[in-house]
């Protein structure tokens, strides 16, 4: 089992040295197939982001990662880099290959029931296991869709078997995990905080890896789509190997290799080893080879075209104008002018530490390998996190709400420590006051009984009494009169427009003896009267498909919160056709609230 984990708990920033709650920095952890990249970094009072550290560190060849001699070499990597696992938050970068990230709209409900509704709904578009997958959302603002203001998620889901082998990993060399995230995560935080300016606008991220390239769309620092292809390098290095033994000259001569062409497509790298005289393709200029790459490079752009459009739908009115371009490699300028160019937009190479003020190490050789500080990017975005702005698989919306919750009674509890030491600070004061304020007390209450007349006698007592209770019955039985009134007006004004009843019933309860309200008949005169018990709606919801349930989910919930209603519950629920198109035909039944009854 892995052991406790310690992500931050408190948010209310105190400013006595003594009492202050944050570490001295965070570190963002990339382990890769070669290295482990770290980077230690620490936010500022004026909120800005200062690198402290950066290392690198040959991982032990062949060497797992549940291996005794793996977890050695990351407590020495970690101790190197950060010095003491109690002034440090870790965070570990988690391939994104397993996990799900899509984005919902949902209706506007209440702050207590977004977590009810963003479930349900995954639950019934992606429907996943709970003990096998971990589920998290974060909450991006408002949208309107089609005229109506909705709200918008991103859901992401993870292998919790994967989380619990990254926490064990790290719990078992005594530095505990705060966080554990995502590269996607990892670049909206250059966003969010600023290292990337963002403006407002919306930007394009393009990672072009060996065999799949993924594309993330960033709105206002938020990821707002992301999307893999089934294209990379590897698409590349097959048009050049194609290409290449189209036009040899010497039909003799032996044909490119799929290994040859890596090496060809890899020296197209500004600072890569160049081809020597024995390598095939030595004398092949770089214009030669982006030229016999083209057709592989205009087949990925159409991919982020069609992309771009779909995004375009989803969010008219947003236009992209700028795509970050990064991978396994330091890209050829004229290719990230390429695609660029075939979207329309401006591109550039997404290099974070390029014109930055970052620290830099000896042993990183920067100003000769852009690749090398390239590579630092993941590590570097996820040194930014904090709970507040990161997605943290360790750390999901439950934990946060527990947490919202201490931090409410940690606030009380400091509110109510204020005022008790301004009580205990007036005391000295209000004793030296108190015998002259109670002998002004007493002689004005004297003053307000003379002022009274004589005292009332027990038969005028009586007879108030039994005009009180005469009123009260009264009222009870106005109440009971016009009960169904009232139900059918809530009804009327919690019912959407696209909704139409069909049948409405109001059951009556048993019934129940209760005192006359006229006090003119004999007495054990007792009157019967029934109360409401249940309300059964029968209707039929009108509008699009794919949003007759979401609706009638909507409908439900605002019955629930009524003050007159409770249990709501669906009696059916089933889509019929209705003139030319299709409707919701539901039967709901309501709890009439005991306290209505009067």
């Amino acid at each position: 089992m892995a052991g406790p984990l310690h992500p931050k708990t408190g948010r209310i920033k105190i400013s006595l040295p003594i009492l202050t709650l944050h570490k001295s920095s965070t570190v963002g952890i990339d382990i890769g197939h070669d290295c482990l990249r770290l980077v230690r970094a620490a936010e500022t009072t004026g909120g800005q982001w200062k690198i402290i550290d950066r290392r690198r560190f040959a991982l032990p060849p062949g060497t797992p990662r549940d291996a005794p001699e793996f977890s050695s070499f990351l407590k020495s990597s970690l101790a190197s880099a950060c010095g003491s696992a109690k002034r440090s938050d870790l965070w570990v970068i988690m391939s994104a290959e397993r996990v799900d990230i899509h984005h919902i709209r949902i209706p506007k409900v209440p702050r207590k029931q977004i977590a009810n509704a963003v479930y349900w709904t995954v639950k019934k578009e992606t429907p996943f296991d709970e003990k096998e997958m971990l589920f998290d959302f974060e909450m991006q603002g408002e949208v309107v869709e089609q005229g109506i203001s909705k709200l918008a998620v991103m859901v992401y889901m993870a292998p919790c078997q994967e989380i619990q082998e990254f926490k064990a990993l790290f719990s078992r060399i005594g530095w505990p995990l705060t966080g554990i995230s995502l590269v996607s995560f990892a670049t909206q935080n250059l966003f969010r905080t600023g290292w990337i300016p963002a403006h407002e606008e919306t930007m394009a991220t393009l990672f072009i890896g060996n065999d799949f390239s993924q594309i993330g769309i960033f709105s206002a620092a938020n990821l707002a789509m992301t999307r893999g292809i089934k294209a990379g390098l590897s698409s590349m290095v097959e048009a050049l190997v194609y290409r290449f033994n189209e036009l040899k000259q010497d039909p003799n001569a032996p044909p490119l290799t799929i290994e040859q062409g890596w090496k060809i497509i890899l020296s197209l790298s500004p600072d890569s080893t160049p081809l020597q005289e024995t390598d095939a393709g030595f004398g092949l200029r770089k214009e030669e080879v982006f030229e016999m790459i083209q057709p592989a490079l205009e087949r990925l752009t159409r991919q982020v075209t069609r992309t771009f459009e779909h995004y375009a739908t989803t969010m008219p009115g947003e236009r992209i104008v700028r795509v970050y371009v990064s991978g396994a490699m330091n890209f050829y300028q004229p290719i990230v002018d390429y695609i660029g160019a075939q979207l329309g937009i401006a591109g550039a190479v997404l290099d974070p530490l390029g014109e930055q003020n970052a620290a830099s190490r000896p042993d990183m050789e920067d100003a000769r390998s852009i690749s090398e500080r390239i590579a630092f990017g993941p590590a570097l975005g996820l040194a930014f996190s904090d709970n507040d702005h990161t997605p943290n698989l360790v750390f999901t919306y439950k934990d946060k709400e527990r947490e919202a919750s201490v931090i409410r009674i940690n606030r009380a509890v400091f509110a109510a420590f204020i005022v008790a030491v301004l009580l205990c600070a007036g005391i000295f004061t209000f004793q030296n006051h108190a015998i002259a304020q109670k002998k002004e007390t007493i002689a004005g209450i004297e003053t307000q009984i003379a002022q009274l007349g004589p005292p009332a006698n027990r038969e005028q007592l009586v007879r108030m009494a039994a005009k009180v209770t005469q009123r009260r019955q009264l009222s009870r039985v106005y109440a009971d009169r016009y009960l169904n009134v009232v139900l059918i007006s809530e009804l009327a004004a919690l019912t959407p427009s696209n909704i139409r009843f069909i049948d409405l019933k109001i059951n009556l309860g048993p019934v129940v003896t209760t005192a006359t309200a006229n006090p003119s008949k004999e007495k054990g005169g007792d009157v019967l009267k029934t109360n409401p018990e249940e309300v059964t709606v029968e209707g039929l919801i009108l509008g699009e498909r794919q949003m007759l349930e979401t609706s009638l989910a909507g409908y439900a919930m605002a019955l629930e919160s009524s003050p007159l209603f409770r249990q709501v519950t669906i009696q059916k629920n089933n889509v019929e056709p209705y003139l030319k198109s299709e409707t919701l035909h539901f039967i709901l039944n309501l709890k009439v609230e005991e306290q209505v009854h009067g």
